[in-house]
């Protein structure tokens, strides 16, 4: 149960959608975050447009923001944390790098630390003492972990969030070097598949004819709900 979520969408003329990814880590989503036993891991959808349809006149493609440089490592979750950002390469050290939030330190939801795997894979590496998830992950950006959180400045400078926290500020954040745009044509008959964690994704704007699809979520099982929360 609660394993996959499905909708039919229109997009009228002039209608879009912001640049967002499709789901975020329990923490970043409060208490609501530990509500339900599964999230969004897999997203999908299928255009249900005419085969005639013309992103010249049409308009309405998806715009994905992809990484320039393969992740040296799999990226999403890592033994039920979810990615939050990226370490981008240097000239010390030619690995992209998924960035993992640790929020259950000591048993505590709302108890945080970043972390990235060791070379071998086989252990976490911390980049960060410990946090409390509230006000750090809400009222945040790029610049606020890259020189407060990250005790080494080195690492530091090459931290990314996947997609920063929205804010009033967000329109003035710079944008992440290490991605590329990929535009998908809304052609009928389009089967689109990508992870739900860490693509950054927007719909541009439709002209004059209607946008349809079907879209849809395939879900994990989300860590069990703590015991203890330190956020309200």
């Amino acid at each position: 149960p609660n394993n996959h979520e499905i909708s039919f969408t229109r997009f009228g003329a002039g209608a879009n959608l912001a640049r967002h990814v499709d789901e975020h880590h329990e923490e970043v989503k409060g208490r609501a975050g530990w509500s339900k036993p599964t999230r969004r891991s897999i997203s999908w959808l299928v255009y249900l447009n005419e085969p005639d349809w013309s992103v010249q006149t049409d308009g309405g493609e998806l715009r994905t923001y992809e990484r320039k440089i393969a992740s040296a490592y799999p990226v999403g979750s890592r033994n039920g944390d979810l990615q939050i950002g990226w370490l981008a390469p240097s000239k010390e050290d030619r690995k992209e790098r998924p960035v993992f939030l640790d929020g259950r330190r000591g048993g505590t939801s709302g108890r945080c630390a970043l972390y990235i795997d060791s070379d071998d894979g086989g252990r976490r590496v911390y980049l960060t003492k410990e946090f409390d998830s509230d006000p750090y992950l809400f009222l945040t950006s790029d610049f606020f972990v890259q020189n407060l959180l990250i005790q080494n400045h080195g690492l530091g400078r090459r931290f990314h969030y996947v997609e920063q926290p929205k804010s009033a500020m967000t329109a003035y954040f710079k944008s992440d070097p290490g991605e590329y745009v990929k535009d998908v044509a809304p052609i009928g008959g389009t089967l689109v598949m990508f992870d739900s964690v860490t693509l950054p994704h927007e719909v541009l704007a439709t002209m004059e004819r209607e946008r349809w699809a079907a879209s849809g979520w395939f879900h994990e099982a989300q860590q069990p709900i703590p015991g203890t929360q330190i956020i309200l």
